[in-house]
């Protein structure tokens, strides 16, 4: 894999691993508060970089929720090679049928950290950037030493998230001379202003550029908003896109039009296409396919709660959009970049043994939280 030289291959396996340690206990355990799944977020995503290849890493502040727990930030540090970095959650790939679904939040809305006339992001991404400025990470970055690099990551919507909160972090630090940017699987956060303006903020004014957007080329997440239509040519020639997924496709396109625009350019190096292969099943023939739960209207045998077990072999739709939809979460994966780039990899059951092991250790009681 020949990958371009602009980005630094370390800070990018490095942000990859930061991003991946974003997801960790993103669900509440029940009856669990907001402090106490921060305090547990804390303590795993500590013991997870201490067992990787960045043992020298650990939370430097945060981990944060927002009060229905959507959205959440950390902010990571190495204070022995002065090098900091914010880390934004994302989720699921499915949050991209959730869009589709309610339109309202793909509208654009202007974006007031960018110069450049009329520069406008989702109205969904505004939502989100500002919840995540409202955490106020900005007072904990001004407090670092002169010279400290802050690197800016995300996956997935976490990506987009990091693409909008990194021009805010530059007007708020005074420029964006410590800022490194890397966003991985992001969808487009906004309109050509936004882009172009974004670019230009983080371009090679009289250097290297300092933001890069990786995506893997079969990943259909980084296609929305800008390039919807290209995901009907995935996965050929099998699995093919379905018929009924093209048709929301098309109309999601109509919806949207043409004003997303992605930031980067595979040209100059700042946008990075990883070249993906089909995830395929193997043996798996569609016999083996494991059955599927659905309502209780489908046809099929009855089975828990009412539903009914319905066999996708016997259903040629339901079999075809199951393919599809499975090699699509695939592609969009955390493990699937790691391998892509060929970086370390921490199973997630083995963040939560080493997890749990930290919580056997005593406290550090010059902790700063």
């Amino acid at each position: 894999m020949t990958l371009a030289s602009q980005f630094d291959q370390g800070d990018a396996l490095l942000t990859l691993t930061l991003s991946v340690a974003a997801y960790i206990d993103a669900t509440p355990l029940p009856g669990e508060s907001i402090a106490q799944q921060q305090a547990r977020m804390l303590r795993d995503i500590d013991a997870a970089l201490a067992a990787s290849a960045y043992p020298t890493w650990s939370v430097a502040w945060g981990p944060k929720l927002n009060a229905d727990r959507s959205n959440m930030m950390y902010i990571a540090g190495s204070p022995s090679a002065d090098q900091y970095a914010v880390a934004v959650r994302g989720t699921d790939w499915s949050f991209l049928l959730d869009w589709l679904e309610d339109f309202a939040v793909l509208r654009l809305v202007p974006y007031p950290y960018l110069s450049g006339a009329d520069t406008r992001v989702a109205a969904g991404t505004h939502i989100g950037l500002q919840q995540l400025i409202q955490m106020d990470p900005a007072s904990f970055l001004k407090e670092l030493p002169d010279g400290a690099t802050i690197f800016v990551t995300g996956h997935s919507l976490g990506g987009c998230l990091a693409s909008a909160i990194a021009p805010y972090l530059a007007q708020a630090l005074g420029g964006p001379g410590a800022l490194r940017v890397y966003t991985f699987a992001a969808p487009s956060a906004g309109n050509a202003a936004f882009a172009s303006a974004y670019n230009a903020l983080f371009g090679p004014t009289g250097g290297s550029p300092s933001a890069f957007r990786f995506f893997n080329t079969l990943d259909a997440v980084p296609n929305g908003w800008a390039s919807l239509l290209t995901i009907e040519t995935y996965y050929q020639p099998f699995p093919d896109c379905p018929q009924d997924i093209k048709d929301l496709i098309t109309f999601a396109q109509g919806r949207v039009g043409n004003e997303y625009v992605q930031v980067g350019s595979v040209s100059n190096g700042t946008a990075i296409a990883l070249q993906g292969h089909l995830i395929f099943f193997g043996d798996r023939t569609p016999q083996a396919i494991d059955p599927i739960w659905a309502p209780g209207d489908a046809p099929g045998r009855v089975g828990r709660g009412g539903q009914r077990r319905v066999d996708v072999a016997e259903h040629p739709r339901l079999l075809g959009d199951a393919l599809f939809l499975y090699e699509v979460a695939r592609q969009h994966e955390c493990s699937t970049y790691q391998a892509l780039l060929q970086a370390p990899q921490v199973p997630a059951a083995q963040f939560k043994l080493r997890g749990f092991l930290a919580s056997r250790a005593p406290a550090d009681p010059a902790r700063k939280e």
